[in-house]
């Protein structure tokens, strides 16, 4: 009997020890290798550029593989054309190495690369790699403005414009500093803009945030109000229970958008009751930066991941059936674009909701180079949601009256 269970005893110890590392809490990040096709569009025969486009496809269907997602594939072939997915941006920093099997160009205009990828489905997950992937790609600088009133303040307002950073601006800035954000003077904006404008911001108005931050140059805005006071009813020793609370938001400059919101509490116990609330009100901040920093990535993940809309603004086409016309272009013979809505046209100009898998940058770089005949297009003006075009129809004749037109 003794020898039987231990003969058990050293079989259970074997099938232990060989059960994966990845496996057990606390291991190694478990990994897993794919082997995929990535296919690239050629244009204009730059075969370099198609290539390098194949195998950020290949990563992102081998990530997309490895994760064991639902989400549906637009990589295949759509109206002819090949879909870019902002999936593959976030796919890179996920792959840990790769292998090229065979690779070559293929129909349609098109390269084909066989790859065989590893892929970490621990890094998958992690927050911070999706982080530095969208500041790798996007690079958004942040202008941080947070009125505040401390313990002692006089006449019990909220300060902004006597301080050049009040503590809890300290505290954000250091947060997303720490993240890798590149943050903006909020000096520049106390010397350069109007106060009512500044103070309308600091009241939540998200179009004086975004009309503030665009001055500055930057693409995030964080305003918000923090409170610090002493709370009453607690014995401590001679020491004071000083609590800070902050509310913040966090805009988007150019389409004055709320990507987060975030409220925190801060208590810390001191006895100089103006120190206590500092010390409290860095606390919350802090608290507060790091969730509006979750909820961008969450929400950058969420836009990579879906359809985004993009704002396309069109003049010089001759008649609304000549708009008619480029509209339908667009749709059918642009990459990763899904639908496309047309919202105004007056005055030479009109503006569509383009519903696109990608971004802004990547559709005005189709729009740039592709041959859209019989439309020539020039783009002359790209942000992070809005492209600015003027199109000329080849095959009209007389000139198109909305060109003689400025963009505003």
């Amino acid at each position: 009997m003794k020898k039987n269970f231990s003969k058990f005893l050293l079989l259970a110890i074997f099938c232990i020890a060989i059960v994966p590392v990845a496996a057990q809490p606390g291991g190694a990040p478990a990994s897993t290798e794919i082997t995929v096709v990535g296919v690239g569009t050629i244009l204009a025969n730059d075969l370099g550029a198609a290539r390098d486009q194949a195998i950020e496809d290949g990563m992102r269907k081998a990530v997309q593989q490895a994760l064991g997602t639902n989400l549906k594939s637009e990589t295949l072939v759509e109206n002819f054309q090949l879909v870019e997915d902002r999936i593959l941006t976030w796919s890179a920093g996920y792959v840990k190495k790769y292998e090229i099997l065979k690779e070559g160009k293929a129909q349609m205009d098109s390269y084909e690369v066989q790859m065989r990828a590893l892929v970490n489905l621990a890094e998958l997950r992690n927050d911070d790699g999706a982080l530095a992937a969208l500041l790798e790609r996007e690079n958004p600088r942040v202008l941080v403005m947070i009125a505040e009133q401390n313990i002692g303040d006089a006449n019990n307002r909220l300060n902004y414009f006597d301080a050049d950073l009040t503590a809890a601006e300290t505290a954000i800035i250091e947060v997303f500093r720490n993240k890798g954000f590149e943050v903006v003077d909020a000096n520049q904006s106390k010397e350069n803009q109007q106060r009512d404008l500044v103070l309308s911001a600091l009241d939540g108005s998200t179009k004086a945030a975004a009309a503030i931050a665009a001055a500055q140059h930057a693409e995030l805005i964080v305003t918000g109000k923090a409170v610090a006071k002493v709370a009453t009813g607690f014995n401590l020793g001679g020491m004071k229970s000083c609590q800070a609370n902050i509310t913040a938001r966090l805009v988007s400059a150019d389409d004055a958008k709320i990507i987060g919101t975030a409220s925190a509490n801060g208590k810390m116990p001191h006895i100089d009751e103006v120190t206590g609330g500092t010390m409290a009100i860095q606390k919350a901040a802090k608290q507060c930066a790091d969730s509006l920093v979750a909820k961008m990535t969450a929400a950058a993940q969420k836009k990579f991941y879906h359809q985004a809309t993009v704002n396309l603004r069109v003049r010089g086409y001759r008649d609304y059936n000549d708009l008619q016309k480029f509209s339908e272009t667009i749709k059918y013979y642009m990459r990763g674009v899904k639908n496309v809505f047309q919202r105004s046209a007056a005055g030479g100009y009109a503006n569509f909701d383009i519903k696109i898998i990608g971004s802004a940058p990547q559709l005005a770089r189709e729009l740039a180079n592709k041959n859209l005949e019989p439309f020539k297009v020039q783009v002359t003006n790209v942000t992070a949601n809005r492209i600015e075009v003027k199109i000329t129809n080849a095959a009209a004749t007389t000139p198109a009256t909305a060109d003689t037109a400025g963009m505003p």
